[in-house]
């Protein structure tokens, strides 16, 4: 959504029209192969190089491989990154993370806000007001790895298209459109500890909340006790007094992990994220195929408009949950961890997308009734706007 004279720009406006430095239009194929350091950097309001600090400013830290998430070209958009860090209007931070993998950080500087402040006052009073996350990491590895997360789930939050922004616009889309608050800004608001939860946001519609984690590629360690906590904090605010608590959602960057959570969910001993007799858990990839099954599992509509485009194009029946969106806890009665410790159940019925059945198959015992649909099918539903017309 856009309101005007505010800056506030929703996902579309990201996506329109991608400008080099001196912000005049120039093809895609041009604007990659231009060489940036030649050029002098002039930033105007709207620009891909604002909208980008923008960014990074209210996450606090973004890591580098989210650019590539990024709307737009990514050579395009990672030699703008490169550029602004030579300027000096972001900060690059390379630490050591886990495994002793090296982590490559981005953060606003003061002297890059300033430059916020000449083209755009309205953003830089929000990157200032740090509603959504603090200033940065400050070099600290386990607070930046909170930055880290939070910010793949707001940007997951822009490309549903749910209203984010703090402020009286939030306040009266509450209850009427999907909503995204990130876990610092409701600590901050009501004053809760979130210091244990690996909670990164809460996104809510008109009958529930679904707590919103990102855990890139790996699994993460995991204390029920600080989770529910938190989310009984939610349960008991204005956001939960009167919804019902979804699935958790769960983000990552492939299929892939669903095989190492479903191993460590169902070990009662595990440290990492584990089943208990509530929990619910759903699984999604931070690309659009993933984010296009996010939206069909939080909108009824959207996911109705999907299933009657299939069943119009004789591709399969509607199903009131389809195996496309089924839950990890669901799929984990058809593990098979091939040692016949527990009793694995045919997975024989339901629809899945093939970017899924892979996966599936390598811990799960796969039927002959089971139905495997191309991808395309939702990326051309998307792209056609059927759903439009319902």
């Amino acid at each position: 959504m856009a309101v005007e004279g505010c800056g506030c720009e929703g996902w579309a406006a990201w996506q329109t029209a991608f400008r080099v430095c001196g912000c005049e239009p120039v093809g895609c194929a041009v604007a990659v192969r231009m060489r940036m350091e030649d050029m002098k950097m002039q930033l105007k309001n709207g620009c891909m190089a604002v909208k980008l600090m923008e960014f990074v400013g209210l996450c606090g830290e973004v890591p580098v491989s989210l650019v590539r998430k990024l709307p737009g070209y990514y050579d395009y958009n990672r030699r703008l990154v490169t550029r602004l860090v030579q300027e000096g209007y972001l900060k690059e931070r390379r630490m050591k993370g886990y495994r002793r993998r090296i982590v490559r950080s981005l953060s606003l500087t003061e002297a890059g806000l300033g430059q916020l402040q000449r083209v755009s006052p309205g953003r830089a009073q929000r990157i200032r007001a740090h509603l959504l996350a603090p200033e940065n990491g400050h070099g600290n590895w386990k607070k930046t790895l909170r930055l880290h997360r939070g910010a793949p789930c707001l940007l997951a939050a822009i490309k549903l298209e749910a209203v984010w922004q703090p402020g009286r616009q939030k306040d009266a889309a509450l209850g009427n459109q999907l909503t995204y608050y990130s876990t610092y800004e409701l600590a901050r608001k009501y004053g809760w500890d979130n210091k244990g939860a690996r909670l990164s946001g809460v996104l809510v519609d008109k009958y529930y909340y679904y707590p919103l984690y990102y855990l890139g590629d790996n699994n993460l360690r995991w204390s029920e006790e600080a989770e529910r906590m938190f989310l009984d904090h939610v349960a008991a605010s204005p956001l939960g007094r009167s919804r019902i608590p979804g699935s958790s959602l769960l983000l990552g960057e492939s299929w892939d992990l669903v095989e190492s959570l479903i191993i460590h969910a169902v070990n009662p001993r595990s440290r990492l994220i584990h089943f208990t007799k509530d929990s619910s858990f759903r699984y999604f990839t931070l690309d659009d195929m993933g984010l296009r099954l996010l939206k069909l599992y939080l909108d009824d509509t959207y996911l109705v408009a999907f299933q009657q485009y299939l069943l119009q194009n004789g591709v399969c029946e509607p199903s009131i949950l389809p195996g496309y969106l089924s839950s990890l806890e669901s799929l984990s009665e058809h593990y098979d961890s091939g040692k016949g410790k527990r009793e694995a159940r045919c997975l024989d019925r339901g629809t899945f997308f093939a970017c899924q059945i892979d996966i599936l198959k390598r811990f799960c015992k796969i039927g002959p009734g089971l139905l495997v649909i191309p991808d395309r099918w939702l990326l051309d539903f998307e792209m056609n706007g059927d759903h439009n017309d319902v």
